[in-house]
C-alpha cells in the first residue's frame, strides 16, 4: 500500500466516455494496473459512464424490458466503481470523487418524461449510490453544470463537428476540458499578456472501439486517460496517455499492458 506525501501539488486521474456495459476490458485492465501504482488526490469521470443502449429512443423494447436491463447496467456500473474507489482509496482514503452527467445518463431523463410513473427507481444517482459513495454529482448535460478544479474547468461536451475544440474554447472562453466526441484534439485561444493561454481540449475515451452501431465503420475515436497536476494558484499540466492495443507507457516510465 502507497503512502499519501504532502507535495507541492494535487494529481488527478480524468477519465471520459466508459459507456458501461460496453468498455475495453483489456485496456482497463491496464488502467487499473497504473493506478494502482500512484497517488491520486482526486478522481473525476467526465460523463457517459453508463451507456443505457437500452433507453435509447432508437431501441423500442416494452418499458418492463428496458428496466430490467437498465438494472443490469446499473448493476455493473456499481462494481466498476467499487474497483475505482478501492484502488484509488487504498492509496489514499481523502481522495475526491466526481461524476459528470453525461448525455448517455441524460437518457434515463429522457424515458422518465415518457413514463413518469419510474421516477424514483431509475434516477443515475441513486442507483449508483452516489451519495453514499461520496461521489459528487454533476448535471452537466441536463443543467449546463460544469466542475471547477484550480484554472480548468470541466464538462461533458457539447460538440462533436470537425473543429469542436475551437468551438469550445471559443464559446466557453476559458480552459475548458471535455468528451462526447471520443477523439483527442486541441486547439488554444491565446490573450495579450503572460500566462493568458486558454485551451479547449478533449480528452479520449476509455470504450470499446467495436460498438454494434457503428457497423465497421471508421472512426476518429481514441482510448486515453488524462493525468492533471493542480499548483496551489490554479494552474496546472495535463498529460494524456494515449492507449494502443490495450497499452501504453505512463508518466512514470512503466509499461501497463492490459493483454496480459
Amino acid at each position: 500500500m502507497l503512502k499519501s506525501m504532502t507535495k507541492p501539488y494535487e494529481k488527478w486521474i480524468v477519465i471520459y466516455d466508459t459507456h458501461i456495459p460496453y468498455f475495453d476490458k483489456k485496456s482497463w485492465r491496464a488502467i487499473e494496473a497504473y493506478m494502482a501504482d500512484e497517488v491520486f488526490d482526486g478522481w473525476l469521470h467526465g460523463g457517459d459512464l453508463v451507456d443505457l443502449n437500452e433507453l435509447s429512443r432508437w431501441n423500442e423494447d416494452t418499458p418492463r424490458l428496458k428496466t430490467e436491463k437498465t438494472q443490469q447496467t446499473f448493476d455493473k456500473a456499481n462494481k466498476f466503481l467499487d474497483i475505482q474507489q478501492k484502488i484509488v482509496r487504498a492509496n489514499n482514503k481523502d481522495a475526491k470523487f466526481v461524476l459528470l452527467e453525461g448525455n448517455h445518463e441524460y437518457r434515463v431523463e429522457y424515458y422518465m418524461d415518457r413514463h413518469p410513473e419510474l421516477t424514483g427507481l431509475l434516477e443515475v444517482k441513486k442507483n449508483l449510490r452516489l451519495e453514499e459513495r461520496g461521489i459528487k454529482w454533476v448535471r452537466s448535460w441536463t443543467k449546463g453544470h460544469m466542475y471547477k478544479k484550480g484554472h480548468a474547468f470541466f464538462t461533458h461536451g457539447l460538440y462533436i463537428s470537425k473543429y469542436h475544440a475551437h468551438k469550445m474554447v471559443d464559446t466557453f472562453g476559458t480552459c475548458i476540458f471535455y468528451g462526447h466526441s471520443h477523439d483527442v484534439m486541441e486547439m488554444p485561444k491565446t490573450f495579450a499578456g503572460n500566462d493568458k493561454t486558454l485551451v479547449g481540449k478533449s480528452l479520449g475515451c476509455t470504450c470499446d472501439y467495436k460498438q454494434t452501431y457503428l457497423k465497421g465503420n471508421p472512426t476518429k475515436w481514441q482510448q486515453a486517460i488524462t493525468i492533471f497536476n493542480f499548483l496551489p494558484n490554479g494552474f496546472f499540466n495535463e498529460y494524456v496517455i494515449k492507449i494502443f492495443n490495450h497499452k501504453f507507457i505512463a508518466p512514470n516510465g512503466k509499461v501497463y499492458d492490459g493483454n496480459k
